[in-house]
């Protein structure tokens, strides 16, 4: 375990890069970003996995950025459970809490997806096709 000392010029350094963090995430460019940064990737993963344990290896570092960084994509994934039907409704506030994770949860169990709680890109588009399928 790292201490604070140890740690803190890697938060400033998130704290610095976090704009272009979040824009790097909305591209799908995010590996790119982090070249200039790659000493985050590993605190990135770190976050990942604890946040959803059962997140591959390759994937736990843009999970861990995107639970963080990305309060966009997280809103639309609320509001797209939301009309979905989730019960209870989430408040539509861009944190990816365990009320979000819950409701992603059950939508990939209910929809034949891999179950780890994490909107990745596999989640996000069987949230587009439920969404599609509402208005036929």
């Amino acid at each position: 375990m790292l201490s604070l000392i140890e740690i803190l010029p890697i938060i400033l350094r998130v704290v610095q890069l976090a704009p272009q963090l979040e824009s790097a995430l909305r591209l799908g460019q995010l590996d790119t970003a982090l070249k200039l940064a790659p000493d985050l990737i590993p605190l990135l993963r770190q976050i990942g996995k604890a946040k959803f344990p059962g997140i591959s290896d390759q994937l736990a570092h843009v999970a861990g950025a995107q639970s963080l960084f990305d309060m966009t994509t997280v809103k639309w994934i609320q509001i797209s459970l939301n009309l979905l039907g989730a019960n209870p409704k989430l408040v539509v506030d861009g944190d990816y809490g365990p009320a979000t994770k819950a409701a992603v949860t059950k939508f990939q169990s209910e929809h034949g997806l891999v179950v780890d709680g994490w909107a990745g890109d596999a989640t996000q588009n069987k949230l587009r096709d439920a969404l599609a399928a509402l208005q036929h």
